[in-house]
Parts: C-alpha cells; sequence; structure tokens
C-alpha cells in the first residue's frame, strides 16, 4: 500500500507539471494601449530604446585659419566638445521605461550615456581615453567618466474626482510658448485644468550647494507661476518666474571672482513676467511673446578690486520680444523670425539692463518647440555658439592682473569670456550664448566690477529667415540665413579700451547660412544631413584685431576674422 501511495504521488506530480508545461506554452493575450502594454492588473509598461548617432566635422570655428583648430575637450563624454569644435563620431544612448497605473499614475526613468567613440574607446577604456600627460595646449587629460547616468525621472498623478495633478522629478519641460525657460532640473509643481483654461506652479532646483559642499542659503531655486487660455487655434499665456540665486556668490574656500561662479557673497533676487499669444490666421502660424525682467542684486562681499564697495546694489530692469511667423503654402513654409533683448550700455553704472532669463547660464527651449525646431542644427541658435573670433588669443595675459585688483582697467574683467579661450586655457566653446539660448548671455559680465551676472550683457537681435520644403512625404529640405548682433557696445569697449585706443566696436556678430535635409523613412527612424556657414560680422572683425594670431612671437600679430567658419553633421535616429 504505501508503494501504491508513493506511485499515485509521483504521478500526480508528474501531470501537474506537465500541464504546467502546456500552460506555459498557450499563448496568453496581450493588453496594448498605444505604446504600453499590460504588464499586471491596470498596470501598463512602455520601454523606452533610441540611439542617435552622429558623425560631425567643423573649420575655423573662431573665423581664423591662423589660429590652431582645437577640441574643445579631451573628455569623450563633454557635450560640449560633441557639438562644437570636433571632427568626431558620438552617440546619445537612451534606455528606459514608461510605467502607467490605471489612468492617473505615471512613472518616468531614463537613463542616457553620451560619448565619443572610437575603435579603442567601445573597449570599456573610458578611464583610460587619454595618452596621459598634457596635449600641445596644455590640458591634461579627463578625470569624469559619467558612463550611463540617470537623465530623467519623474512621478506625476491626477487625483480622481479632481482637476489637481501633482508632479515630483525631472522631465524635460517648457515652460513659456517660446521656449525661453525650460530644462530637465528637478522640480515639484501643481497642475490644475478647468477645461479650456489650465494654471501651474512649481519650485525648481538650478543649483544645489551640496555639491560645494555647503548647504542652506548657497542655493539657486527659482519659483514658476502660469497659466493659459486654449481657444484653439489661439492660445493666450502668463508666465511668471522668480529667480533666486545665491549659488554665483556662495562662499567657498576661493574668494574673489571664480571661473564659474561669481563673486564671493553676491545675490539676485529677478522677477521674469512673459505674456504671450500663438495661433493661425488663414495659412499663416505665428507666435508673439514679451518679456520683462525686474530686480535687485546685490555686489560681492569678499576678494573686490581695491576701490570697489562691497555689497552694492544693482536694479534690474530689461525686457525682450520673440516672434515668428510661418506661412503654410503647401509643398512651401516659407518662415521669418525676430529675437530681441535690450542692452546694459554701462558697466560703470549701479544698473543692469542687459535681456536674460536667468541668472545663470542655461540651456533653452526655443527650438524645441513647434514654433523653431527646425533651426536646431544652428549654432546661431539651436546648437552651441561660434568660438570667438582668433579665440581672443593673447588677450587673457593682458587682462588677468586686474581679476586680482591689481593695477590696470577695472572693467577689464569684462572681457573674461572673450579671453576664456585663449592661451592653454580650456575655455568654453559658446562665445556670446549658451546651447540653444537666444540672447546673447555670456557676453559681457561681468562687466560691473563685484557682481557676475548673466544680465549684464550687450542684447540680441537676432533675425532667421528661410523655408521649409516638403517635396514627398518623409522627405524635408530646409534653409535659412540667420543674423546675430549686439544692441550696444559699451560694456566691451569699457572693458577693452586699453587695446581699442578709442576706437568702436560695432555691432555684428555674424552672418550664418544653414540648412539640412532630413529623410524619415518610418515613424523610428531617420537619417539627417546639416550644415552651416557662417561669415564674421563687423563686430566680430573688431574683436579678431585684438587677438594674437601668433603668441608665441614677440609683439602682437592680430587676426583678422576673415576666414568662414563651417559646420556639417550626418545623424542616423532610432526610436522606440
Amino acid at each position: 500500500m504505501p508503494r501504491l501511495i508513493q506511485t499515485a504521488l509521483v504521478s500526480v506530480v508528474i501531470l501537474a507539471m506537465t500541464s504546467l508545461a502546456i500552460a506555459q506554452q498557450t499563448p496568453q493575450p496581450i493588453v496594448r494601449t498605444g505604446n504600453f502594454f499590460e504588464v499586471g492588473n491596470d498596470l501598463f509598461m512602455h520601454i523606452i530604446a533610441t540611439a542617435d548617432i552622429r558623425y560631425v566635422t567643423v573649420h575655423n570655428f573662431d573665423f581664423d585659419d591662423n589660429v590652431r583648430d582645437r577640441g574643445r575637450s579631451r573628455n569623450p563624454s563633454d557635450t560640449a566638445q560633441h557639438e562644437t569644435e570636433g571632427d568626431l563620431s558620438y552617440a546619445e544612448l537612451r534606455l528606459g521605461v514608461d510605467a502607467r497605473y490605471q489612468k492617473n499614475l505615471v512613472f518616468h526613468l531614463l537613463f542616457e550615456n553620451q560619448s565619443v567613440f572610437d575603435g579603442n574607446l567601445i573597449d570599456d577604456r573610458s578611464n583610460t581615453s587619454n595618452p596621459g600627460g598634457t596635449d600641445v595646449f596644455g590640458r591634461g587629460t579627463s578625470t569624469e567618466n559619467p558612463g550611463f547616468r540617470v537623465e530623467r525621472y519623474y512621478i506625476r498623478y491626477e487625483f480622481p474626482g479632481t482637476p489637481l495633478l501633482l508632479h515630483v522629478g525631472a522631465d524635460y519641460w517648457s515652460v513659456d510658448q517660446a521656449g525661453l525657460l525650460a530644462n530637465d532640473n528637478p522640480r515639484i509643481a501643481v497642475e490644475a485644468k478647468f477645461g479650456d483654461i489650465q494654471l501651474y506652479a512649481s519650485a525648481v532646483i538650478e543649483r544645489e550647494a551640496q555639491r560645494l559642499g555647503l548647504q542652506n542659503d548657497n542655493d539657486s531655486i527659482y519659483y514658476v507661476f502660469g497659466g493659459y487660455y486654449d481657444l484653439k487655434p489661439h492660445r493666450f499665456q502668463l508666465n511668471v518666474a522668480y529667480f533666486r540665486d545665491r549659488f554665483n556668490g556662495a562662499d567657498t574656500q576661493a574668494v574673489g571672482f571664480r571661473s564659474g561662479l561669481g563673486w564671493t557673497g553676491q545675490k539676485t533676487d529677478s522677477v521674469w513676467i512673459a505674456p504671450s499669444w500663438s495661433g493661425k490666421i488663414g495659412p499663416v502660424r505665428a507666435l508673439v511673446q514679451g518679456n520683462i525682467l525686474v530686480g535687485t542684486a546685490r555686489g560681492g562681499t569678499a576678494g573686490l578690486p581695491v576701490g570697489v564697495r562691497a555689497r552694492r546694489d544693482y536694479d534690474i530692469f530689461a525686457g525682450g520680444a520673440v516672434v515668428y511667423a510661418e506661412a503654410d503654402l503647401g509643398i512651401f513654409r516659407p518662415f521669418v523670425g525676430g529675437i530681441f533683448g535690450s542692452a546694459d550700455g554701462d558697466p560703470r553704472d549701479d544698473k543692469l539692463h542687459g535681456f536674460a532669463v536667468q541668472t545663470v547660464h542655461d540651456s533653452t527651449a526655443i527650438t524645441g518647440t513647434s514654433f523653431m525646431g527646425h533651426l536646431d542644427t544652428s549654432p546661431a541658435l539651436g546648437s552651441r555658439d561660434y568660438s570667438c573670433p582668433g579665440r581672443a588669443q593673447g588677450v587673457a595675459s593682458r587682462l588677468a592682473q586686474n581679476t586680482s585688483g591689481a593695477a590696470g582697467n577695472p572693467y577689464a574683467i569684462g572681457a573674461a569670456v572673450l579671453t576664456a579661450n585663449a592661451g592653454t586655457a580650456t575655455g568654453v566653446a559658446e562665445c556670446a550664448h549658451s546651447v540653444a539660448n537666444a540672447f546673447n548671455e555670456r557676453l559681457g559680465e561681468p562687466s560691473h566690477i563685484g557682481i557676475l551676472s548673466t544680465y549684464s550683457n550687450p542684447g540680441t537681435l537676432v533675425i532667421p529667415v528661410g523655408v521649409r520644403v516638403f517635396p514627398v512625404k518623409g522627405h524635408e529640405i530646409t534653409g535659412w540665413y540667420m543674423y546675430r548682433g549686439m544692441l550696444h557696445t559699451g560694456l566691451l569697449e569699457t572693458a577693452l579700451s586699453p587695446e581699442l585706443r578709442r576706437q568702436k566696436i560695432d555691432k555684428a556678430q555674424y552672418h550664418e547660412l544653414g540648412g539640412f535635409y532630413q529623410w524619415t523613412l518610418n515613424p523610428h527612424f531617420d537619417i539627417r544631413l546639416s550644415g552651416s556657414v557662417a561669415f564674421a560680422g563687423a563686430a566680430y572683425k573688431d574683436l579678431a584685431r585684438l587677438a594674437d594670431c601668433n603668441p608665441n612671437a614677440a609683439g602682437v600679430q592680430p587676426c583678422d576674422g576673415e576666414d568662414v567658419a563651417l559646420k556639417a553633421s550626418a545623424r542616423f535616429r532610432a526610436r522606440f
């Protein structure tokens, strides 16, 4: 009997395992909602996988063939290097997940790696990618290797039965219709929708002092309030943002003006007000956005040049505007735009009149909107800016003494951005504006002694004109001309007065011709070929003549800025 029971139990186990195996082989129905598939009761998931592979080449990005071209950085993961000066191949690789529970909870997590790749780097040599020592410009090897990192993460929850929505985390968001305040900074936001009207408020962390080893009141945080009325095809919107910047004046060990920061102890409190309208009248789609900037700033408290009063107060008042119009004529869509930002012309007063939105250098989404998205490959607007003319070589050595308060023209530090690319310094690739930033927020600072401020700049005038052509489905050809200039050059003239010898600096920075061809083979794969040609304007030629095209020789051999800046790239992109 025991053997009989044992045999029966074995048979039951075998039958159970067989039934389980058959059940596993039976196809189970998959519930899909768009790109999402059901993985549990009311739980849906979407895997994110993208590959953006580019081949880039540039030449004379500083408008001068007499200055040796150089990469911005030796770090293979330097994103500024990828989009400015470089003959290289890089890839932006992303892997992530979107998860949704029922209809009111969303979770998003995205990892990214962006790096230069060659036959050596592909073999996991990111930590030893450089051959050691210094390059011909005196730069050492890179030390950071971020690898795959969290690019974005957020939770969105809609409270059932209410118009309220809670958003926590970091996503790529745009506040205003022109995209002037946008990034993937961490934030906490509350939104409320009442039919065609939506209201929102959020607190955003721009710079966190923890990475400086500090806490409490040493951060840069801003608060956004706004709403819109969507009266299709018209949309009326109002945005207000309050910027409270203490990060640039954080009390670190270094005193005075610090590269990448401002003067120790400086503070900025500014408010940006941006009413806007967008809509369609007949075949014309248009955008008009006004911008007003008000507030106060306080100068530094330590390390100031001799004779400069600490804690000097500055009044902030500036304005700007963005306009755009595009006519849909079928195959052809001509467009024209205008970007204006007021200028700060006098570095000796206690007023800041140069328009820029944020108190720090940051990217925007002006080419991430539906209005100017086709200009994202333009270094004049959508991509990273061209280098300073002639790289301002030799100017740094003549001006460096003034940052320590030594004898000399105290306003010469206002040319700091021009000297950043000089000599053997690593420098910055963007001469006048940050990536996708419409305004010349990099030029002129810190012309007011004792404070570094993006609101101290020579103003901005950008005019894009062009046409988009859609010959057949899936094909787009776009071309444009773009002018970039300053409105008032008093900041630079004061900073460079010894070198200028009472001469004036013109306002035209450069002229750009650009375009691209894009072939969209299907919703998940496209190929784009793009390029730009830029000619230095009279202002950049004036600045080039202050640079030394051969600093190794005795005396000064001025540059001329007469050479053409070239850029070309091929992009292959798959998105799932």
